[in-house]
C-alpha cells in the first residue's frame, strides 16, 4: 500500500510533554557520520538503536510545531528542503549519545528523583497548584503512553541532564578579548577608488586551435554533470484532467461554499475625529450641525482630523464604530460613538456597495478545481492499484499496460532536472521529490511510490547513468568562446588597473593617473561593510583592511576592477555596553564550543551509522 501515507498530528500536549526532552541543535552535521549503513533503524548509536517508528514519531511532532509555528503552507517536502529529518536525526543521535555516556559513567536516578520531577513539573499542576493526579494521566492518555512508558523516559532524561550539567558550566570570555573583538569589527576606514570596467567591445574570435587549448588548460571548467535515464509512471492531476467529468451541481455547490471568496466587500471612506470626552464630541456635533467642514470645526476644537480611508465592516476595530458607520443610508456624519478609545465621530462619504462575482464568470476556473479534486481521489485509488500491482512482481510496462497508464521516458536528466541541451525534459514533473529520487535510486532498480506535492503520486526505475565528465571541444565550443572571451577581457582589465596602481605607487596623485576616469572617496566603511553599486565590493574592502594606510591595492568588482588608495584608518569609539554585550556573546559561543566537542567525542567513543536510505524517505 501507500508508504507515504502520514499520521495525524500531536496535540499541544505532546509538545509540553517532550519539550523536556529537546536538547538545543548544534552544528553538527550528518554528513559526519560514518559511512557503512544499517538495516532496521535510521541510525545505529553504539550498541543502540534509533528505530525507524520512534524517529517517525519524533519527526511528526517537529513537523506538526513548524506547521503549528509557520502556518499550514509547510509542506512535507518544504521541510525536507529546509533539513527537518536531518535536524531531528541529529538530536535523537545526540540524547542518545549522552545516555550512553551516563550509562558509562554509571549516573543513576533515583524513584524520589522521578516523583519530585513529575510532582514540581507545572504541567501537570491543577488549578489550586500542586501536582493533578487526573490532569496527568490524561496527559499520558492522549499521547498513548503508559505511566511506566513515561517514567522511563523522564528518567532517561534526567540522567542526561546530570552529564549537561557537567560540561555546560558556565565561561567567562575575558574583557581583552571583547576588547580586541570590540576594535576589529568597528574599526572603519576610508579609501580613494579608481574604478577600471571591462572593455564592451568582444576581442577578436580566434581560431579553433587556440579554443581547443583553452579547452584542454580549463578542462574543469567544462564538466559535464551525471546524467540519468528513468522510466516512471507519473500520476499527475493536471494531467488527468481530460479523463474527468466535474459535474455542474458540485461546480455550483462550490461556487455558494465560496462565496466569501468572490465577494468585494462594501466600504465607506471614514474620516474620523477623536475626544477624551463626551461633552466635548456634543460640542463639535454641534458645530457640524450649523454648517461647519469636518476639518475647521476640528481645527476650532483643537482636535486633528484621520482619514481612514475606504474601509469594510470587518476593516474597522470595533463593532459599535462599524454599526455606526454601515447604518447610516447615505452620506453623512455620524456619533459621538463610544469605544475604550474615547468619543468617536465619524464622516462617511465614497459610498462602494458590496459587489458579488457572479458565477459565470468564475464557472471555468471552479470546474477545474472541482475536477481536480476528483482526479485526485481517483489517483490515489489507482495508485494503490499501482503500488500492489508492482508488489505483486509485475514490471513497469506490465503494471502500466494493465492499468492504462502512459510510461514516461526520460533519456538524460542531471540533477537540476535539465537535460543535454539545457531544457527540462518534456513530462518531468516539477515535484523536487522525483529528481531526489532519480538519484538516490540504485541503477537497474525500481523506486518506491513516492507523493508529488500536488497531490499525485509516481513510481520510477533508473534504467542508466552517465558519470560526470569533460564534454567534447566540439560540444562545448559555444561555452569555450564564452569562456575564452571573458578571460581576455578580465586580464585587459586587471593589466589597465596593475598599470594604475604602478603609477599610484611611484608617488603620483589619484587625479593625475585616472586618465577620464572618475576619482571616487569612500568611506568611512567597516569590515562587513559593501556598496557594489559604488565600487566597494567585498572583496575591495577585504584588500583595504589587508593593507597600511597610504598602500595601494587592486581588487575584483562586478564589472572589472578597482585600484584603490587605502586612507584613513580609525578605531571604534569605546563603548563599555557593546564590549559586554561582545563579552557574553563570545562567552556563550565557548560553552557551545565545548558541547560540540564533547559531543564528537561521543560519536568517536561510541560510533554512530546513518541508515542512508530510510532518512531519504523523510526528503
Amino acid at each position: 500500500m501507500l508508504t507515504s501515507l502520514r499520521k495525524g498530528a500531536a496535540s499541544w500536549l505532546a509538545k509540553i510533554l517532550f519539550a523536556l526532552l529537546i536538547l538545543s541543535f548544534a552544528a553538527w552535521g550528518v554528513g559526519d557520520y560514518l559511512a557503512p549503513e544499517v538495516e532496521d533503524a535510521v541510525a545505529k548509536v553504539g550498541e543502540s538503536e534509533i528505530g525507524a517508528e520512534e524517529f517517525r514519531r519524533e519527526y511528526s511532532r517537529q513537523f506538526n510545531d513548524w506547521r503549528r509555528r509557520l502556518g499550514g503552507n509547510v509542506t512535507p517536502e518544504l521541510a525536507a528542503q529546509l533539513g527537518l529529518p536531518q535536524e531531528v536525526l541529529q538530536a535523537a543521535v545526540r540524547r542518545r549519545l549522552v545516555e550512553l555516556e551516563a550509562g558509562r559513567l554509571g549516573l543513576a536516578v533515583g524513584d524520589g528523583q522521578v516523583r519530585r520531577a513529575i510532582e514540581e513539573d507545572p504541567n501537570f499542576g491543577g488549578r489550586l497548584g500542586g501536582f493533578d493526579r487526573a490532569l496527568f494521566e490524561r496527559v499520558l492518555l492522549t499521547n498513548g503512553l503508559s505511566e511506566g512508558e513515561f517514567v522511563a523516559i523522564l528518567r532517561r532524561d534526567l540522567s542526561r541532564r546530570q552529564v549537561d550539567r557537567s560540561i555546560a558550566r558556565p565561561v567567562r570570555a575575558s574583557r581583552s578579548m571583547a576588547e580586541a573583538v570590540h576594535r576589529y569589527r568597528g574599526e572603519t576606514r576610508r579609501a580613494t577608488l579608481i574604478r577600471v570596467p571591462e572593455d564592451a567591445a568582444f576581442p577578436d574570435e580566434p581560431g579553433d586551435a587556440e579554443l581547443r587549448a583553452w579547452h584542454e588548460a580549463n578542462r574543469d571548467d567544462f564538466m559535464a554533470p551525471a546524467y540519468r535515464a528513468v522510466t516512471a509512471i507519473v500520476l499527475d492531476p493536471d494531467r488527468w484532467l481530460d479523463r474527468v467529468q466535474a459535474d455542474p451541481a458540485a461546480v455550483q455547490d462550490a461556487y455558494e461554499a465560496r462565496i466569501h471568496d468572490f465577494t468585494v466587500p462594501a466600504t465607506r471612506r471614514v474620516r474620523q475625529v477623536l475626544f477624551d470626552d463626551e461633552a466635548k464630541a456634543q460640542e463639535f456635533m454641534a458645530q457640524l450641525s450649523t454648517g461647519s467642514e469636518l476639518e475647521r470645526a476640528a481645527g476650532n476644537s483643537g482636535s486633528t482630523v484621520s482619514d481612514l480611508g475606504p474601509v469594510s465592516r470587518s476593516q474597522l476595530p470595533q463593532a459599535a464604530l462599524a454599526d455606526a458607520v454601515f447604518s447610516l443610508d447615505g452620506e453623512g456624519v455620524t456619533g459621538p460613538v463610544r469605544t475604550p478609545l474615547g468619543w468617536h465621530v465619524l464622516a462617511v462619504d465614497q459610498i462602494s456597495e458590496e459587489v458579488v462575482m457572479p458565477f459565470e464568470n468564475v464557472r471555468e476556473g471552479l470546474q477545474r478545481e472541482v475536477a481536480r479534486e476528483i482526479a485526485v481521489e481517483r489517483l490515489a485509488d489507482l495508485a494503490n492499484d499501482l503500488d500492489d500491482q508492482l508488489a505483486g512482481g509485475a514490471d513497469f510496462e506490465d503494471a502500466a499496460r494493465m492499468l492504462d497508464l502512459p510510461l514516461l521516458t526520460i533519456a538524460a536528466v542531471d540533477g537540476s532536472g535539465l537535460d543535454r541541451a539545457g531544457q527540462q525534459p518534456e513530462g518531468l514533473p516539477a515535484e523536487p521529490n522525483f529528481l531526489r529520487t532519480a538519484f538516490s535510486t540504485p541503477v537497474g532498480e525500481d523506486s518506491l511510490l513516492g507523493e508529488l506535492g500536488d497531490g499525485g503520486y509516481f513510481v520510477l526505475r533508473v534504467e542508466g547513468e552517465t558519470p560526470p565528465a569533460v564534454r567534447p571541444f566540439e560540444e562545448a565550443r559555444p561555452l569555450v568562446l564564452a569562456a575564452w572571451r571573458a578571460g581576455r577581457l578580465d586580464e585587459a582589465a586587471k593589466a589597465k588597473a596593475d598599470a594604475l596602481a604602478a603609477r599610484l605607487r611611484e608617488g603620483r596623485t589619484p587625479a593625475s593617473v585616472a586618465e577620464g576616469r572618475a576619482v571616487e572617496e569612500a568611506g568611512p566603511f567597516t569590515r562587513t561593510e559593501t556598496k557594489p553599486e559604488s565600487g566597494l565590493s567585498r572583496e575591495v574592502v577585504q584588500a583595504v583592511f589587508a593593507a597600511e594606510r597610504g598602500e595601494v591595492v587592486v581588487a575584483r568588482i562586478a564589472d572589472g576592477y578597482a585600484v584603490a588608495v587605502v586612507g584613513s584608518i580609525e578605531p571604534p569609539p569605546y563603548s563599555g555596553e557593546k564590549i559586554e554585550s561582545i563579552r557574553a556573546q563570545l562567552s556563550a559561543e565557548m560553552v557551545e564550543d565545548v558541547r560540540r566537542q564533547f559531543h564528537a567525542a561521543l560519536q568517536d567513543r561510541f560510533g554512530v551509522v546513518v541508515n542512508r536510505d530510510l532518512l531519504a524517505q523523510f526528503n
